[in-house]
């Protein structure tokens, strides 16, 4: 059996070509976004790893503990098995379920069909144009936004965990976890994070950021969320076309995100209401313990 490394620095290169081969424009990567991965805290080295033949890098795979499951991400064109036997073997010594994320019509459908995989989930990837600059929106009575600023950390994440508590497979965000993921996060610009007070109460926000993972010209919204209180008064659609806004003014003429296809707020209803669409789609498939 094939051996699996440890993903190394100057493998950075070899792996986002890996990804491109593998996805195409789905999942199109480049060697900085690869070489953060090694500087992120929450990642430890040996859940990235790397398969190499001949001294040459022909896989790329990682995996992810969340309590309940492992999640695997994995490049690697005609050699997919190596890494679901390694993600397969750390689930069932924790007794969690293995889940394996893809777009949709992918063929790793029917290889993880075959080993005993189900599709669990779906996600859209949802785009706009942007041709003329968005109009100022209008915030519901009572609430004012601004930009994110220091000392909001805590807060932010305290709403996001509450906002997102219902989400299928939601964990909370803990501190280290909203610092590498978030905070870190490429192309992180406080100007762009927008926050929403009802008198000093933070009621809803939007993350956004000046470009898509690999695509410099695509903006994209990563987070959108409104507390429960502030729901159904038309805030979340005014943090987001405050948000495309922003990014308007940044030069981005096209604009990003993604949302779960069984959204249990509405943000898929929002997205389409402000003219987003889909763009395609990705499956979370799953393999119980």
């Amino acid at each position: 059996m094939p051996e699996l490394r440890e993903l190394r620095e100057d493998d950075a290169e070899a792996v986002a070509r890996l990804f491109v081969e593998a996805y195409g424009d789905d999942r199109r990567l480049d060697a900085e976004e690869i070489r953060s991965w090694l500087a992120n805290e929450e990642l430890r080295p040996e859940w990235l790893r790397v398969l190499e033949l001949d001294g040459r890098v022909v896989g790329y795979g990682d995996i992810y503990v969340h309590p309940g499951r492992v999640q695997l991400d994995v490049a690697a064109p005609g050699h997919w098995d190596p890494f679901l036997d390694w993600a397969e073997r750390e689930a069932a010594g924790r007794g969690v379920s293995t889940h394996a994320y893809f777009p949709a019509g992918h063929e790793l459908e029917r290889i993880v069909e075959q080993r005993g995989y189900r599709l669990a989930r779906s996600s859209y990837h949802m785009a706009i144009e942007l041709p003329d600059e968005p109009a100022a929106p209008a915030l519901p009575d009572g609430l004012t936004l601004r930009r994110f600023r220091e000392g909001d950390e805590e807060p932010l994440r305290a709403a996001l965990n509450e906002a997102f508590a219902d989400d299928w497979e939601w964990h909370d965000v803990s501190p280290t976890n909203f610092r590498e993921f978030y905070l870190r996060a490429r192309g992180f610009d406080p100007d762009l994070w927008l926050l929403a007070e009802d008198a000093g109460e933070l009621a809803g926000f939007v993350l956004a950021y000046p470009e898509r993972v690999g695509d410099e010209g695509f903006g994209w919204v990563g987070t959108l969320g409104v507390r429960k209180p502030w729901r159904r008064r038309g805030l979340g659609e005014s943090l987001l076309r405050a948000a495309f806004g922003e990014l308007y003014r940044r030069g981005r003429r096209h604009v990003g995100l993604g949302v779960d296809a069984e959204n249990v707020t509405g943000a898929l209803r929002l997205y389409e209401r402000v003219g987003m669409h889909v763009l395609r789609r990705s499956d979370n498939w799953v393999r119980e313990p």
